[in-house]
């Protein structure tokens, strides 16, 4: 009997290792992480915009979870994205400013941090940026040494929208000239930069189909300058007037089609179920200081704008989809932060998680895995202005434009106040006290920024630097 059993074992044993070959492997997915720059948080429709239709942003909003109460790091488009990329907040490492002047060797994101690029590329994934950097001009702090296998677009802050191979650029930006880059060449492109940009999308997601890719398409709609496409022209609503107000809601047009045409490529080319989307904008929308690139956005109903710790300025559009993985059509109400990108992304990449990160994984959270909030308390610096997020609970020290004083610590009950209008610190000091103090702890490992002076200055005085092409 002994015999047999082993007889019958070894006659069994290529059977079963050949089904084990033939189990499905789990599949990492590929991940597109979509920025907007400076977009009004109530200008798409799904947050109540009624200016002109937005119907690809609401059909991504529609495709996966809402998050409303989704924050960034900062409100200011450099320090923002050092966050977002990093999973730490910007403060940590210096980076509390636009890189904008200083040596040129010295500004960007330090050459220590490690990106999610560089995380995702040790995973064997293949990586992307489209559109824009902000995060350093020199050799060392170009994209492509900084873990993007491909770069197409800018390294600075702006760019002109409408292209021409012939045309010198007539909207300046320091130490760019506006130079679009492809890796490290130089380009002249003729066509829209919210087109080239969607193009060039497109084709590095077709382009990578035997391997898993990571997708960073940072475009500059909706920041000045705000220039309309012929594409868009007709459909701008005639009783809207402004010349400014409509070029914005041009660029947003755009931005939108951008948005369906993404999505038609994903699902065309079958990778739709395999794709993890990120949708936020990279700060608040810029309708009030023409020192913040002034811009008409309508961050309605939030207060304050881009470059303010107030409500407009650092609460965004966030949305996450993946179909068939996470639920469509779904709302989540606990705060979370663009830090958290980061390390949802290395935990579907199978990518150990730096120790430094701070964000969270998010999907146990927006899967319904785990029922308490993602975070404690969320915190901000960005020069004199501060601010503290703690369940209902919003306290800010925020800076006036117009008259340049700061407000003192306010408190504002979010949960029937989002517009942030009754300052009820008088009527409950323990609560400033307890939020305060939770800022201060936190702010105890922050550090100097590396440019720009020190935290008690104004970062949004205007500066002069001569422009010069970088050195990529």
């Amino acid at each position: 009997m002994k015999a047999f059993l082993a007889l019958l074992i070894v006659s069994l044993a290529p059977l079963a290792a050949a089904h084990a070959s033939e189990a499905p492997k789990r599949t990492r997915p590929n991940i597109l992480l979509i920025v907007a720059d400076d977009l009004g948080y109530g200008d798409i429709g799904v947050h109540g915009g009624k200016a002109v239709p937005t119907p690809n942003f609401d059909k991504l909003a529609a495709a996966g979870v809402r998050c409303t109460n989704g924050y960034v790091s900062a409100p200011y488009c450099s320090p923002s994205r050092a966050g977002l990329l990093t999973g730490r907040y910007q403060t940590r490492f210096g980076h509390e400013f636009n890189p904008h002047v200083g040596p040129e060797d010295r500004l960007g994101l330090p050459l220590d941090q490690r990106t999610l690029a560089d995380l995702l590329r040790t995973a064997g994934y293949a990586t992307g940026l489209v559109g824009k950097w902000h995060l350093g001009f020199s050799k060392d702090h170009h994209p492509q040494s900084r873990g993007f296998d491909e770069f197409f677009g800018f390294l600075v802050g702006a760019h002109n929208y409408t292209l021409s191979k012939d045309a010198r650029p007539t909207f300046a930006s320091s130490l760019s000239q506006n130079l679009i880059y492809r890796d490290r060449e130089v380009q002249k492109l003729d066509g829209f930069a919210t087109d080239l940009f969607t193009d060039e999308a497109i084709r590095f997601m077709k382009g990578h189909q035997e391997r898993p890719w990571f997708l960073y398409l940072a475009y500059n709609a909706v920041h000045t300058p705000l220039e309309i496409s012929d594409k868009v022209k007709d459909r701008l609503p005639a009783e809207i007037k402004d010349p400014a107000r409509r070029g914005y809601l041009a660029l947003l047009l755009g931005l939108d089609d951008a948005v369906g045409r993404l999505l038609a490529s994903l699902r065309e080319s079958g990778v739709e179920k395999n794709t993890l989307i990120f949708f936020l904008s990279d700060n608040g929308g810029s309708g009030l200081s023409p020192f913040l690139a002034y811009n008409t956005a309508n961050n309605r109903p939030l207060r304050g704008n881009k470059g303010q710790t107030l409500e407009g300025g650092i609460r965004v559009p966030f949305f996450v989809a993946w179909p068939g993985k996470l639920p469509a059509g779904k709302t989540y109400d606990p705060p979370v932060i663009a830090l958290d990108i980061v390390p949802t992304a290395c935990a579907l990449a199978d990518v150990k998680t730096p120790k430094s990160v701070e964000g969270v994984n998010l999907l146990p959270y927006l899967l319904g895995e785990k029922k308490e909030p993602p975070h404690d308390a969320l915190c901000w610096r960005f020069g004199p202005q501060k601010a503290v997020r703690k369940g209902k609970w919003s306290l800010v020290d925020w800076r006036d434009f117009e008259t340049k004083t700061s407000s003192g610590w306010q408190l504002f009950d979010l949960s029937n106040d989002i517009s942030q209008e009754k300052d009820l610190a008088a009527r409950h000091p323990e609560v400033v006290a307890e939020l305060s103090r939770a800022w201060r702890h936190w702010n105890e490992r922050n550090v100097a920024p590396l440019w720009h002076g020190s935290p008690t200055e104004d970062p949004t005085a205007p500066k002069t630097t001569p422009e010069k092409a970088p050195t990529p």
